[in-house]
């Protein structure tokens, strides 16, 4: 049976030859040194080790996509524009940042300002306060960390206790899984950049990892744990691997890579993984918690966001950019390793998925909790549809029936 497909089921497979060969040839020590290709459950395997190939094939792929119209033509022109702009990186050309990212991810950089920050800050000093703590902010928070941390091998055994109900609020209150779907391991690792990591192998399966060497806040690690999988990565990779086996997801999306239009919502969904099964809601002091964890995170990601956009564009040092995390109440620790992360060769054009992904995906989702029926239709536009960046915003105006422009801070 032919692959249903957004361009033709032979280019289908001949673009995501492109891009498990782009990621083969850019995983090599002397080239960017990662792999970028993290799940491909189309049966494409790379063919081609040479750039000059790879850039026929995208020419080859892009004079179809001119043609399209409609979600179909949106979505490849968005992949189009940004395999061209990782085949430039691979290429060794030059270009500035700021037009890598935004043609990459779909986003237009721009600090984001103080009074986001400001907000989080009053929410966590209030909460805090609710909780008990008392003091200024950093003393509330630091007597917060102290009584609700861990780190090492107790990290893992927490994560076990909760993975299985993260799961059945998933299959409750999101979306039914695939028969066969779960987690084969749950484990720590040690000496990386970031904070857990999701890994899919097939056939419905995959394993999460998380870095114990961190001191990880309870509701802030809840976050994480929903994030990487369930409602969150694991998720998406399983469900997505049944669409397309069933017919119902085109072979252009059945995969997933970093560096590309696709990484925004792919990563804002899982960051608003723990909203989507309603955990943080209610008037608990269990749920407070949690928003409070969210708060935190949320307020850490702006420092590390705004770090990324100013020291790749040259605008700030490694020890401005750490002390930057660190007045936003990040640990010390926890900023170097992050300033490790938003310098790595791959990771620095797409690292902004995080910050913005959760901004759209929040914002959008806000518009859709006042009914089941609502939140039912918000879940099928993210979780059964294909989209990038432009053509998750366009969607959520048109099912929303206004306009959605979750860029705007409004002062």
């Amino acid at each position: 049976m032919e692959p249903l497909a957004y361009t033709t089921p032979e280019l289908g497979r001949r673009y995501v030859d492109l891009v498990a060969s782009m990621s083969r040839y850019g995983e090599a020590p002397e080239r960017l040194g990662r792999e970028m290709l993290l799940a491909n459950y189309s049966g494409v395997e790379p063919s081609m080790d040479e750039l000059p190939a790879m850039r026929d094939t995208l020419d080859e792929v892009a004079a179809h996509v001119d043609g399209l119209t409609g979600h179909a033509g949106a979505y490849m022109r968005a992949l189009v524009r940004a395999s061209r702009a990782l085949l430039d990186r691979l290429e060794g050309v030059e270009r500035p940042y700021l037009d890598t990212v935004r043609d990459i991810i779909e986003i237009d950089l721009r600090e984001i300002p103080g009074s986001e920050a400001a907000r989080l800050r009053d929410e966590l000093h209030d909460g805090l306060g609710e909780l008990g703590y008392r003091g200024d902010l950093r003393q509330r928070v630091d007597a917060w960390r102290s009584e609700t941390s861990m780190t090492g091998d107790a990290v893992i055994a927490f994560a076990k206790t909760i993975m299985d109900e993260a799961r059945r609020a998933t299959e409750a209150r999101v979306l039914t899984l695939p028969d066969g779907e779960g987690l084969d391991d749950v484990y720590g690792v040690r000496d990386v950049f970031y904070s857990g990591r999701s890994q899919y192998v097939g056939d419905y399966r995959g394993w999460v990892h998380f870095n114990i060497d961190k001191a990880w806040q309870r509701d802030v690690f809840v976050q994480v744990l929903t994030h990487e999988a369930y409602p969150g990565h694991q998720t998406f990779y399983a469900l997505w691997d049944s669409l397309y086996r069933h017919g119902r997801w085109p072979i252009e999306a059945a995969f997933y890579q970093r560096n590309a239009p696709t990484n925004p919502i792919f990563e804002g969904g899982p960051e608003s993984a723990l909203h989507f099964i309603g955990w943080d809601v209610g008037d608990s002091r269990e749920a407070l918690a949690l928003r409070l964890g969210q708060a935190s995170k949320d307020l850490g990601r702006i420092a590390m966001q705004n770090a990324c956009l100013l020291v790749n564009d040259s605008r700030m040092s490694r020890d401005e950019a750490v002390e930057l995390m660190v007045d936003h109440l990040v640990l010390r620790d926890d900023a170097e390793r992050a300033y490790d992360f938003i310098t790595n060769p791959v990771s620095r054009t797409h690292y902004p998925q995080y910050y913005y992904g959760r901004r759209i995906v929040q914002l959008a989702f806000e518009r859709f909790e006042g009914s089941e029926a609502d939140r039912q239709r918000f879940f099928d536009l993210i979780y059964r549809t294909p989209h990038t960046t432009s053509t998750f915003i366009t969607a959520i105006a048109e099912a929303s029936g206004r306009p959605f422009d979750p860029f705007g801070y409004g002062d």
